[in-house]
């Protein structure tokens, strides 16, 4: 793979997923008043999205594609380190804006679907960087010299205890 092709892959898809993912909760949330063609009824807090819905919904459509094209182009043109930071600044900005539909809705599991927003967005990130874009541990982790069996079970005791304390239903 070209390193154009490394830079799409790990730079450019995980805020094309979440840019994409925000954009289209942002269309399911908006009211029935809103799709019967009254569209100053937007929701919307960010100003320039919200101004787009209230002209059309494809004049949104139009504004995300636009805006998808612009930091795709940024990272794509950007030295490394700053494109990196780019692409993890727009993630995480679209990861919070569909986040905070979420719990818009309120709907009984709003934080854990948050939660696992953030994971999916931590998965993808790290994979792009990993995989995409190439970057490696300069050295070998010092706990991989351990028996594979001890590690893995110290691992999914912890990740069970973490998936307990915060993505685990309960009541305050």
């Amino acid at each position: 793979m070209t390193g154009v092709g490394r830079r799409l892959l790990g730079l450019c898809l995980p805020p094309l997923v979440f840019c994409t993912f925000d954009a289209g909760i942002t269309l399911f949330g908006q009211s029935a008043v809103y799709w019967a063609g009254q569209f100053r009824y937007v929701r919307e807090g960010s100003p320039t999205p919200s101004h787009l819905l209230q002209l059309h919904p494809m004049a949104f459509a139009m504004g995300i594609l636009l805006w998808e094209i612009l930091f795709v182009t940024i990272i794509l043109l950007l030295p490394d380190v700053i494109a990196l930071i780019v692409s993890i600044v727009v993630t995480f900005g679209h990861v919070w804006g569909a986040s905070t539909w979420l719990y818009f809705f309120r709907f009984q599991y709003a934080y854990q679907c948050c939660m696992g927003l953030f994971l999916a967005s931590s998965i993808i990130i790290g994979s792009g960087i990993y995989w995409g874009w190439q970057a490696r541990p300069v050295q070998r982790h010092p706990m991989s010299s351990w028996s594979p069996v001890a590690r893995w079970t110290l691992i999914a005791l912890a990740v069970g205890v973490a998936v307990y304390l915060f993505l685990w239903p309960r009541t305050p």
